[in-house]
């Protein structure tokens, strides 16, 4: 590793994705921008993942590897940030990979304009490509900016339900020093939202954000084997109360723009439960197993789902979201009949 300290630290966790890395880390060493450390964080492959890593490390001196016990993405990305040293740090997940001007392009806008994040845009690679962007214009926000413009449209803009920023950490530079106290502060556990759980949070706190529109730098691979697919079609209720509770709680440093934050963040919480519900519903998880509306308790007794759902219930959402807030609250035959029927109303109609 060179003397000099890089202008950008670029994070790769990986865990068993042998078939990936190589791709991805060609992509960041092939980039036409130089003034870069990459950390590879090797997070307990039980594959050859650790050793191609360590392969690339012994070719090029700004790779540094890390070992270390499966923890999970979370840990894996604690492990990188707290070796990185570079004034701007971004994340590429490991089975990712990005264009080869990403980084000429950010880091210009960075060294250009001072701000403490740089956004741009992704596309997301599965069976098709989907290029994603954000609900905001391009250019640049200062704090009053985003004051006005940026944060009251932060989690959720519109009525139901579409993101103001995506959440996601990939796509971006971070000011390090912005970064790492946000990361270290989430838990290792969590594996829903934990993008979120720290990027809000360092909007929050950024002096001013750049906003590159239609740059699609970031290529998001969609396999069906990742933790994020794998979690689509199981119950995960604990998981979304947990992140709206450290989302709340990151809020509370913003006492002034409490009224605009938490109406968004019940917003959002409840768009994760009407994707969780939905995923799930069926004959037998309504009628049989009751599956649903045990899950659906589990949230209305929290201090914290209830006042998510109380919030929602009096906004406009969906006629579905409708009828999953009132089988919540109500919980009884009525309710889980009108849920069900609407169900099958929707498949009807899509046929």
């Amino acid at each position: 590793m060179s003397e000099k300290t890089p202008f950008l630290s670029v994070i790769v966790p990986a865990y068993n994705v042998e078939k990936y890395i190589d791709a991805c880390v060609k992509s960041i060493l092939q980039q036409s921008y130089k003034d870069f450390e990459l950390l590879l964080v090797d997070d307990g492959s039980g594959d050859a993942t650790g050793d191609i890593c360590d392969q690339y490390a012994e070719q090029d001196a700004r790779i540094q590897v890390i070992h270390k016990e499966n923890g999970g993405l979370v840990s894996a990305r604690k492990a990188g940030v707290m070796k990185a040293i570079g004034q701007y740090v971004t994340y590429v997940d490991g089975d990712d990979w990005i264009a080869n001007n990403m980084f000429e392009e950010m880091c210009e806008k960075a060294c250009e304009t001072g701000a403490d994040i740089i956004i741009a845009d992704y596309v997301a690679v599965g069976r098709t490509k989907e290029n994603l962007t954000q609900n905001i214009s391009e250019g640049f926000y200062d704090k009053k900016n985003l004051q006005k413009n940026i944060y009251p449209e932060m989690l959720s803009k519109g009525e139901y339900f579409s993101f103001g920023f995506q959440p996601s950490l990939c796509g971006r530079l971070f000011r390090r020093k912005i970064l790492v106290p946000h990361q270290m502060k989430v838990d290792n556990v969590i594996r829903l939202g934990e993008d979120a759980a720290c990027s809000y949070a360092c909007f929050l706190e950024a002096d001013a954000i750049y906003y590159l529109k239609n740059h699609f730098f970031y290529y998001y691979r969609m396999r069906e084997t990742s933790i994020s697919h794998a979690i689509v079609h199981t119950y995960y209720t604990t998981e979304i109360l947990s992140l709206g509770k450290i989302l709340k709680e990151e809020f509370t440093d913003y006492i002034a723009m409490k009224s605009e934050l938490l109406p968004q963040l019940y917003m959002y919480i409840c768009y994760m439960l009407d994707n969780m519900i939905s995923s799930n519903i069926s004959f037998r998880e309504i009628f049989i197993t009751r599956e649903i509306k045990k899950q659906l308790q589990l949230f209305y007794t929290d201090s914290f789902g209830k006042e998510v759902i109380c919030y929602v219930s009096a906004c406009r959402t969906s006629s579905r979201m409708k009828r999953i807030l009132r089988l919540a609250q109500k919980n009884n035959l009525v309710a889980a009949i009108e849920l069900y029927s609407f169900y099958r109303y929707e498949k009807w109609k899509d046929k």
